[in-house]
C-alpha cells in the first residue's frame, strides 16, 4: 500500500513537472503598453489608434457626459475629441500619457462646444426678459459689458456656473480645477464684476 502511494506521489510529481515544462515553453503573450501604440501611430497605424479607442474610448465619453449632462452632446463631443487625438497625435509629447492627454481634449472639446452653442446670450436674454422694461436694456448692457471684461479666468466658471446651470462639479472637470478651486474663482469673479458694475453706474 505504501509502495502505491509513493509510486502515485513520483507520477504526480512528474505531471506537476510536465505541465510547468509546457508553460514555459509557450510563448509569452505580448502586452502593448501605450507609449507602443503612440509610437505606431506616428508611423501611421490606424489600427494602433483604434486600439487606443477601444482602450479609453468610455472614460472619454465619461468625462464628456459629466461636463455637458447630456447624452447626445456627449457623443458628438466624444467622437469630435478621439479626431482630434488622431490628427494631434504627432504633438503628444510624454507618449505613455494619452489617457491624461485624451482626456484633456475631450473637456476642451467640451466646452467648445458649449460656446458653440451660445447658451450664455440665451441665458442673458432671458435675464433680459424679466428686468423691468424701463431699466431692462441698460442694465443688460451694463452686465454684458461687465462680464466681457473680466479675465478669461474668471469670466468662464462665472458663466458655465451661473449661465449655464452647471455645478461646481462640472465647472471643476471643464477647467481641470479642484470644486473648491471653482467656488474661490466664482467669489473673486463676482467681486470683480460688482467693482466693475459700480463704476458703469458711477
Amino acid at each position: 500500500m505504501q509502495t502505491r502511494r509513493k509510486y502515485e506521489m513520483i507520477a504526480a510529481k512528474h505531471e506537476i513537472c510536465l505541465k510547468l515544462i509546457r508553460n514555459q515553453m509557450q510563448p509569452e503573450q505580448t502586452i502593448i503598453t501605450d507609449k507602443e501604440l503612440v509610437k505606431a501611430c506616428r508611423k501611421g497605424d490606424k489600427n494602433a489608434y483604434a486600439q487606443l479607442v477601444d482602450l479609453y474610448a468610455r472614460r472619454v465619453f465619461g468625462v464628456c457626459l459629466g461636463v455637458l449632462g447630456n447624452v447626445h452632446d456627449a457623443e458628438d463631443a466624444a467622437q469630435d475629441a478621439l479626431i482630434a487625438g488622431f490628427t494631434r497625435i504627432g504633438g503628444l509629447k510624454k507618449r505613455d500619457q494619452f489617457a491624461a492627454w485624451i482626456t484633456s481634449i475631450a473637456r476642451n472639446q467640451c466646452l467648445d462646444l458649449i460656446r458653440r452653442k451660445k447658451l450664455t446670450r440665451k441665458k442673458l436674454a432671458d435675464k433680459k426678459e424679466q428686468m423691468p422694461s424701463d431699466t431692462r436694456d441698460s442694465e443688460y448692457r451694463q452686465l454684458e459689458k461687465a462680464i466681457s471684461l473680466l479675465p478669461e479666468k474668471y469670466r468662464t466658471p462665472l458663466v458655465l456656473y451661473y449661465f449655464q446651470d452647471q455645478s461646481a462639479e462640472k465647472v471643476a472637470n471643464v477647467l481641470n480645477i479642484t470644486p473648491a478651486g471653482v467656488l474661490t474663482r466664482l467669489s473673486r469673479s463676482r467681486k470683480k464684476l460688482r467693482k466693475l458694475l459700480s463704476k458703469e453706474g458711477a
